[in-house]
């Protein structure tokens, strides 16, 4: 047999809506929260019994004003609602939910319940937004049937919005990536074919002269095939979260293999790259992974470094000796202290960024992504040196 229980009603203050709450103990999934809006006492109390024996969860409201009230606090599945109200009748009250600013509220489903059953009381009741209108007398059962049809449609249709909304952010989030991608290959692209026309056009250039230009092209090529190898791998992580698989890495060679690739771009600005490693670190980390991270940290510290600059790479143990901290330091302009929180995030461009050479707002956000993926911190630190300084760490392990 049913087992009813009911929580006791306190006596609401004045000026608020008496609201009653009972439930029926038993294995039923949860039917959904109804407000009835009525001023007659029997009624409501009639329309509770049944809704609660039916598995929906009830709260009331005497007057219009107390169900605003309501409606707003408890955000109910569905209304029934009188119209002939004190303070404020029910015409209003549809009117309100249907133009209210949280579309969550506006689209709320609404029963009228009244005595007013005419042709043009029905008409009006559905101009305003009604989604059904029962004329009293009413019969319990079919007010049992409605409630579970809209509230069943109601719940299908914020479902179905909130697959629409999200297959829009995933478009809108793909319409990024690639703009983001096609953005950086225009770039380089476009340097390489003015150094190819230059280079054909100039046969009698000096050696180093040509040589120089050979380095461009390369190091253009290779930051396409690092954006190229960066996505993919950013994009699993992603769609996968959790931990890169790992393997031995001795962190000197990696940092001495990053020089060499660097080494153009640092010496197109004049900027002198150093790296202090002295104990060989083996790190038992996702080999590309690492070199993304680090190689983005790179490019972004020579793409804001002033001409004739100083980049350097520091490794240490943190004096707990529980991790291995690299520091990236440049010497350019820093970054202001209201954008610390922001610089990581995807797609964002700072303001001293707009005065640089474009970018595709990517590289912080993947660098972050991926030493998170390897149980890592990548973070801004502040130091006394100009520029900023990046502190990417990493928990020791033999």
């Amino acid at each position: 047999m049913e087992q009813l229980s009911t929580e006791p009603v306190a006596a609401a203050p004045q000026g608020q809506a008496r609201i009653q709450h009972r439930v029926i103990k038993m294995p039923q999934a949860d039917s959904g929260r109804i407000l009835i809006v009525e001023d007659e006492i029997e009624l409501t109390e009639v329309l509770e019994y049944n809704l609660i024996r039916q598995g929906f969860e009830v709260l009331s409201a005497e007057n219009g004003l107390d169900a605003c009230r309501l409606i707003g606090q408890e955000k109910p599945e569905l209304i029934l609602l009188d119209i002939m109200l004190p303070l404020l009748d029910g015409w209003e009250i549809c009117r309100m939910v249907r133009s209210h600013h949280d579309p969550s509220v506006a689209r709320t489903p609404i029963i009228m319940m009244s005595a007013l059953g005419s042709a043009d009381d029905r008409v009006k009741g559905y101009d305003l937004g009604a989604d059904h209108y029962l004329p009293k007398p009413y019969i319990i059962k079919e007010v049992m049937v409605k409630c579970r049809q809209l509230i069943d449609r109601h719940r299908d249709y914020c479902k179905l919005t909130a697959r629409m909304d999200s297959l829009q952010k995933w478009t809108d989030l793909q319409d990024q990536w690639q703009q983001a991608l096609f953005h950086e290959l225009r770039n380089q692209l476009t340097v390489i074919s003015g150094i190819a026309l230059h280079l054909q056009e100039n046969t009698d250039l000096p050696p180093e002269r040509s040589e120089q230009f050979v380095g461009q092209i390369s190091s253009s090529s290779h930051y396409l095939s690092a954006l190229a190898e960066n996505y993919l791998l950013v994009r699993q992580v992603e769609k996968n979260p959790g931990q890169l698989p790992g393997e031995p890495v001795i962190l000197q060679d990696l940092l001495e293999e990053l020089r060499s690739l660097f080494a153009s771009a640092a010496a197109q600005k004049s900027s002198r790259l150093e790296i202090f490693c002295a104990q060989r670190f083996t790190l038992n980390l996702h080999p590309v992974g690492l070199k993304i991270i680090l190689s983005s940290l790179l490019d972004n510290a020579i793409k804001y470094s002033r001409l004739d600059g100083h980049l350097s790479v520091s490794v240490s143990v943190a004096v707990d000796e529980t991790e291995v901290q690299i520091l990236i330091q440049d010497d350019g302009p820093g970054i202001a202290a209201e954008e610390h929180d922001m610089i990581f995030a995807k797609f964002y461009r700072g303001a001293t960024a707009q005065q640089k050479p474009a970018g595709s707002g990517l590289g912080l956000y993947m660098a972050r992504t991926l030493s998170e993926a390897m149980g890592g911190k990548l973070q801004l630190v502040e130091n006394r040196s100009p520029g900023c300084c990046f502190q990417l760490s990493f928990p020791c392990r033999n």
